[in-house]
């Protein structure tokens, strides 16, 4: 459900605003509105509060200590103990009232522990680096260069060229023969299965020449570092080779002393990385505000039931030098007041759906009740297999168990879970409807088959007036009663209809409360029209002695139905209620994809059977338990994504409104 937001404006005098800001960050329900924007009498007297010389100097030195202490931070690993939210709290609280020359001094003070540890680890890193990738290249080019006779005046150059471009190196000895006066001389080999080496050697005195050709024929040239340039191929590699041994072991000692410090200081770097970005969040929202005279003006939007507690925490700390006033909204200001939800426990992992679009807008109906109503019945009956159901669940809980473990604040990650642990169940109770333990392995350990594949145990509970038997479990009992499937598809167009009908009911109420009276006549024409062919299929598939009289009544209120919604929507509203009808038939596809489901786990459980007994029926499970795997994989992502389609694109667009505004209340960065 969407939270009953208030309007509140808080005034005071100017000498306070700081001390306002840090309590309405530290209440954290204030939703800030920019009162710039602000049209009307209300705002005409007010100025907009601006960022003087002092206070642009200050947040310019708070975002350099920002990005400081962020700096040192990222070098740091957590400590191994654990970090209580506790401690950085306390730490927080700690730097509260300080001045910008105390905190800088701490920054400073990070620094002088730590810098020369961190250009140090840099360096080794970058030295590592670079080192790693010159090894592999001098080991390729080593072999030949052994074979070259250095002397003094000639000088050498290293080639790496792809197998498949060797040829190149014909061209280029003919040209490097024309350059230097046939002074030079060329060595090549493939040194591995993809690259060939070369080395030119030729006169000191055509040196640039060589160069520069090389360069106009981009070719892949071995430099060696800038220190060991000078160097022959054999002493360069042994001393990159002394140089990688040496290097992580003290890169291994940086990395420790790094940790000692991480143990004394984590804490600290956290909280004021927060601490910080709370300070430069303030002060960014200075122009937000208007001023008249002595006084400052805040306005914005908090949950009602939050208004009394910030009242009285400002009238304790400012004894009646702050007020905190209530407002009456106008009609336009509602139009731009902010959505916040709040759910119970049962419903709330299904506003994942606004992780997708945007929530509903303020003063309309929060429809995130009526996915989790659908969205794990259309799952569940799409996926309904009762062994399934027991590996989402044990999916779930080894989700769940990781999360706590790595101590995750992810909100996509605990809602996915949550829901895949309610469609579980509802694949389950599905599963039990129709039977399904991992397709008919249950079944078939039972022994409850025949030949021919039918069930030979069947729980009949009657018959019908055709001498069918009807009972439990459904698709089993479809065996000898082919008229379930219809009812099963009937099912599937009822659930359609529930689903589609809630939402335009949601619609109806939504036109009713806002006084939009064509809006809520076209609602009610689809509705009218959906209902029209309930009663119209009602008399054909179901009490068929009335059809006589269900067909004219349910075409005269499709007819009606459809006038209405072009009487409320215009010739689109017409033309949407008809085609309503489409809408209605897309819910087939739930009959569709679990029967798809079913059948690749009776494939599965068929192909794993063929391989016989002994050995090969180790075999036989291995195939079988991956088809299973493959099944339930396809299980989950087909079934959510439908389920997802028929909420957004059937259900949604009948009625849904998004907002423009979410609810972002100005609080601490560490107060979630």
């Amino acid at each position: 459900m969407l939270l009953t937001m208030s309007k509140v404006e808080i005034v005071g005098l100017k000498s306070l605003f700081f001390q306002v800001l840090e309590t309405l960050q530290d209440l954290g329900t204030l939703h800030l509105e920019d009162i710039t924007k602000k049209k009307g009498p209300r705002y005409a007297d007010l100025l907009p509060m601006e960022m003087d010389p002092a206070l642009e100097e200050e947040r310019n030195l708070l975002q350099n200590l920002a990005m400081r202490n962020n700096a040192i931070l990222s070098e740091l690993a957590p400590p191994e103990r654990k970090v209580t939210r506790a401690e950085i709290e306390e730490k927080y609280r700690s730097f509260q009232g300080k001045t910008l020359a105390e905190i800088s001094s701490m920054v400073e003070e990070e620094e002088k522990a730590t810098r020369e540890l961190i250009n140090y680890k840099h360096e080794l890193e970058v030295e590592l680096s670079r080192l790693s990738k010159y090894e592999p290249i001098i080991k390729k080019v080593y072999p030949l260069a052994s074979k070259v006779t250095a002397t003094e005046n000639y000088t050498s150059v290293a080639l790496l060229v792809e197998e498949r471009y060797k040829q190149v190196l014909e061209y280029i000895e003919k040209e490097l023969e024309k350059i230097t006066s046939k002074q030079c001389e060329v060595f090549s080999a493939r040194v591995d299965e993809n690259t060939h080496a070369a080395i030119l050697v030729f006169h000191k005195r055509y040196s640039e020449q060589v160069h520069n050709f090389l360069a106009t024929e981009n070719v892949n040239q071995v430099r060696l570092p800038s220190e060991l340039s000078d160097k022959p191929y054999d002493e360069a590699l042994k001393e990159i080779e002394t140089r990688l041994n040496e290097i992580p072991p003290k890169l291994r000692k940086v990395r420790e002393d790094l940790d000692k410090i991480s143990e004394d200081w984590y804490v600290t770097l956290v909280a004021l990385k927060e601490y910080l970005a709370d300070r430069i969040e303030s002060l960014n929202a200075i122009p937000k505000f208007g001023q008249s005279g002595h006084v400052f003006v805040i306005t914005g939007w908090m949950p009602s039931d939050k208004v009394e507690e910030a009242r009285r925490v400002l009238e304790q700390k400012f004894a009646g030098k702050v007020e905190l006033t209530e407002m009456a909204p106008t009609h336009e200001e509602l139009e731009e007041a902010p959505t916040a939800l709040r759910n119970p426990a049962a419903v709330r992992p299904f506003e994942f759906i606004y992780m997708l679009i945007n929530p509903p807008k303020y003063g309309h109906i929060d429809p995130t009740f009526l996915v989790a109503i659908f969205f794990p019945i259309l799952f569940g009956f799409m996926l309904g297999d009762m062994g399934y159901a027991l590996v989402l669940l044990g999916v779930v809980f080894l989700m769940k168990r990781l999360l706590r473990k790595r101590e995750s604040r992810s909100l996509f990650f605990e809602l996915f879970a949550n829901v895949l642990l309610i469609c579980s169940l509802s694949s389950f109770v599905f599963g039990l409807l129709y039977f399904e333990f991992f397709g008919d392995l249950l079944i078939r350990l039972l022994g409850w088959k025949d030949a021919a594949g039918h069930m030979v145990v069947k729980w009949v509970w009657g018959h019908t007036s055709s001498g069918k038997p009807w009972g439990w479990p459904l698709e089993r009992i479809a065996q000898a009663n082919p008229d379930l499937f219809k009812l099963l598809l009937i099912v599937v167009a009822l659930i359609g209809v529930l689903h589609m009908g809630s939402a335009l009911v949601i619609g109806l109420i939504d036109g009713i409360r806002h006084r939009d009276r064509k809006h809520a006549l076209e609602k009610l024409g689809y509705l009218l029209f959906v209902l029209g062919l309930v009663v119209i299929f009602g008399g054909v598939w179901g009490i068929k002695s009335l059809k006589s009289v269900t067909m004219p009544v349910g075409a005269v209120m499709a007819v009606v139905g459809i006038g209405l919604a072009g009487y409320g929507g215009g010739f689109g509203g017409g033309l949407e209620a008809a085609l309503t009808f489409g809408n209605l038939l897309s819910y087939a596809r739930l009959y569709g994809i679990g029967l798809a489901s079913v059948i690749l786990a009776e494939v599965a459980n068929e192909l794993g059977a063929e391989f016989g007994g002994g050995a090969m029926v180790f075999l036989g499970v291995i195939v079988a338990a991956l088809l299973h795997v493959l099944n339930i994989a396809l299980g989950v992502l087909s079934p959510s994504i439908q389920s997802l389609r028929l909420n957004l694109v059937e259900s949604f667009t009948k009625f849904y409104k998004e907002t423009d505004v979410v609810y972002k209340p100005f609080k601490r960065s560490g107060g979630e």
